[in-house]
């Protein structure tokens, strides 16, 4: 056999030899006798044979050509399907592969990519693939569909030996097969298939990890792709995502990472989008931010931007931190705490630009919120650092210090030391600090009133209640939502008492205290409304309220408007069925549309609205008051007014609980409001209570 073999081997390297000595003409008068004497010695059983084989095809094909090529690889293809001659068939294909890429390949692969791929095409692919090198450049979309399929697919024989062969094509390409490698793998990533997104996911991880070549350039899209995956239906899929998404990251050298930002912010913001069309209200969470390492791929990138960029880097940064905080889950949130808020803490102590320390101070906000009781440790420092702010040059700079100092006060045990600091810089305070420490002062007595001492409560209520009737609107207002939020934790003597100096107040000659009585009843009526209602100067108050709907004041009008809808709003929850009493205030809330400040009407809609919403059965038996209000109001002249009186014939008529209720408000307004309002989305409109929020009482 050993003599056999030398033979056969002896045989292919003299045909070499005197095939490339012969002309053309020669070779072509005996070709066919050369042929079937390659064609069986690429098929022997001995590799030496197979190999020397190989170079006589080669030379073979200089002079015959494609004649070579159509005679000779349609039999080693044939040869592939039987399982005796399958191995050096596939052998002696990379054999002449090897010598002929270019020529050959083309009519190799179709046949091997023939769907479902065979567990042998799989294992000949991978091998080829190996001998073809660059030479598959061209072909890779050919031949990666087939294998994305397969390795998603239900055969177990196959998906490894899938698997193998494309990590192997990804890595044998060169730099010209870049571009055309990453065009299959991203719409393999956008496949309707999840199990070709998943294989797709995981080459892009692949390719990036292991491939040597410049990959740079192509990291910016890759990762963007992958955030937006991130969101994916299939959870296996968001899991390959995020595996891929850590190494696409990995291979990218550090000092470069700042750069991705705005990218990563705006691909965040995709995915975020997808989500929420998908679960249609609430709290958003991207799946891919829930995994247990969650934010580990993303953090470098914010974090080196927000350490060693510019100014406005630093910026970008700590904003693409809080909205990545936004859309994870809490509990995958909790090991990331700590790591995000010491930089975070550690910048806005330095001389950055008030850009910078805006940011900040809304991610740290939004991490209070999220983060929670494992912000512990920073207490402290981050107390200190809000304090600090609320003494800024900018406006925005303290507003958002104040915001985040009242959801911190929440986690502390012990906030009288705050509130005592806060009431000290309110009296040494300018006007624009002083907004801020009150800004702080609601955050913390709304989070955390029920910690702060009796003691220091007092010196609190004395304080505000002389700011009522201050000269600045501002201040007034939030010394009245202040006061309304303590009054719950006060004594019935206390309120008794401030009910007798706000009724006193009401009647002052001066517009500004009046206006101050009349918000602080209207904060009463909001946090304690069982304060006034049980008071014996309930009526007395509710008289003074409708007096100042006349008053030619536009803020009192407006205060008195939205005093008066917080008393029909409690009216109409606790006690519906005292139809008199309903209907006066009622009746009171529907004048003040007749108001020439759309403010006003506007604010009366959202009040009957409210009240609609709270108790819709207690409301709905007075439409023959409301019905011929409503349908003026969807006439105003200011847009603002009419949005709000739609939504508040939306909730009035009950327009979404059946078309007898369309029916029946077609009585007061017309045919096709009726129907076109109760399309409305039902929940789309938050409580007016929410607007004005910062000093609204």
């Amino acid at each position: 056999m050993i003599r056999g073999c030398l033979v056969n081997n002896g045989v292919c390297i003299g045909l070499s030899e005197v095939m490339a000595c012969a002309g053309k003409s020669q070779l072509l008068s005996f070709i066919d006798e050369l042929i079937p004497t390659i064609r069986t010695a690429l098929c022997d059983s001995v590799a030496e044979v197979r190999e020397s084989a190989g170079l006589a095809f080669s030379t073979l094909y200089k002079s015959a050509g494609m004649q070579a090529i159509d005679e000779i690889v349609p039999t080693l293809l044939h040869a592939l399907e039987d399982d005796e001659t399958s191995d050096t068939a596939l052998d002696g294909l990379k054999q002449i592969l090897s010598v002929r890429t270019t020529a050959v390949l083309p009519h190799i692969l179709p046949k091997l990519v023939h769907r479902p791929l065979s567990a042998f095409n799989a294992h000949a692919l991978g091998a080829l693939a190996e001998v073809a090198g660059p030479g598959l450049n061209n072909h890779l979309g050919t031949i990666l569909p087939a294998l994305l399929s397969a390795m998603g697919g239900n055969d177990m024989e196959v998906q490894p030996l899938a698997k193998e062969a494309a990590e192997t094509a990804v890595l044998v390409i060169d730099e010209e097969g870049i571009e055309s490698l990453i065009s299959e793998l991203l719409k393999g990533v956008g496949d309707s298939e999840a199990s070709i997104r998943r294989s797709s996911s995981y080459l892009i991880g692949y390719f990036f990890k292991n491939s040597k070549l410049y990959l740079v350039d192509e990291a910016p899209n890759m990762i963007s792709t992958l955030i937006i995956l991130l969101s994916d239906t299939d959870s296996a899929t968001v899991a390959v995502a995020w595996e891929a998404l850590s190494m696409v990251v990995n291979s990218v050298p550090k000092e470069m990472l700042p750069s991705y930002i705005k990218l990563v912010r705006d691909a965040v913001s995709t995915a975020r989008d997808k989500e929420r069309r998908r679960k249609k209200g609430g709290p958003v969470v991207i799946p891919g931010f829930s995994l247990p390492k969650a934010l580990q791929p993303l953090l470098p990138i914010f974090l080196q931007g927000l350490i060693s960029g510019s100014a406005e880097l630093r910026e970008q940064a700590a904003l693409g931190l809080g909205e990545l905080i936004e859309v994870t889950s809490e509990q995958s949130l909790k090991q990331f705490v700590i790591p995000i808020t010491g930089p975070l803490i550690r910048i806005i102590g330095d001389r950055f630009p008030w850009q910078v320390k805006s940011a900040i101070l809304s991610t740290l906000s939004i991490m209070i919120r999220k983060g929670g009781i494992a912000l512990k440790p920073f207490l402290p420092q981050l107390q200190t650092t809000f304090i600090k702010c609320l003494q800024d040059n900018t406006r925005t700079v303290r507003s958002s210090a104040a915001f985040a100092l009242g959801k911190l006060s929440a986690l502390s045990s012990r906030v009288d030391p705050l509130v005592s600091d806060l009431l000290s810089s309110l009296q040494a305070s300018d006007s624009g600090v002083r907004e801020a420490i009150l800004t702080a002062l609601k955050g913390v007595v709304k989070h955390a009133g029920k910690s702060v001492s009796p003691a220091t409560r007092t010196r609190v209520y004395t304080l505000l209640k002389d700011l009522i009737h201050h000269d600045d609107d501002q201040v007034r207002m939030f010394a009245s939502s202040i006061l309304g939020i303590i009054s719950q934790y006060m004594e019935e003597f206390e309120l008794s008492d401030l009910l007798q100096e706000l009724l006193e107040l009401s009647s002052s000659s001066s517009w500004a205290d009046r206006h101050g009585a009349v918000l602080m009843f209207s904060s009463l009526l909001r946090h304690n409304p069982s304060t006034i209602f049980m008071s014996p100067e309930c009526p007395s108050i509710l008289l003074r309220l409708k007096s100042f709907l006349k008053d030619e004041k536009f803020p009192l009008r407006e205060a008195s408007t939205k005093a008066l809808g917080r008393f029909l709003l409690y009216q109409v929850q606790r006690d519906p069925l005292n139809s008199t009493a309903l209907v006066d205030v009622l009746s009171s809330v529907l004048s003040a549309l007749r108001d020439d400040s759309s403010e006003v009407r506007r604010r009366a809609l959202s009040a009957i609205k409210a009240a609609s919403k709270a108790n819709p059965s207690g409301i709905i038996t007075h439409l023959s008051l409301i019905g011929p209000a409503l349908a003026e109001s969807l006439k105003d002249g200011s847009t603002p007014v009419r949005l709000a009186a739609e939504r508040c014939a939306l909730h009035s008529f009950q327009l979404t609980k059946g078309t007898e209720n369309v029916q029946a408000a077609q009585k007061y307004i017309t045919g096709l409001d009726a129907r076109r309002i109760a399309k409305f989305p039902e929940h789309s409109d938050d409580s007016d209570e929410s607007e004005g929020e910062a000093a609204s009482s």
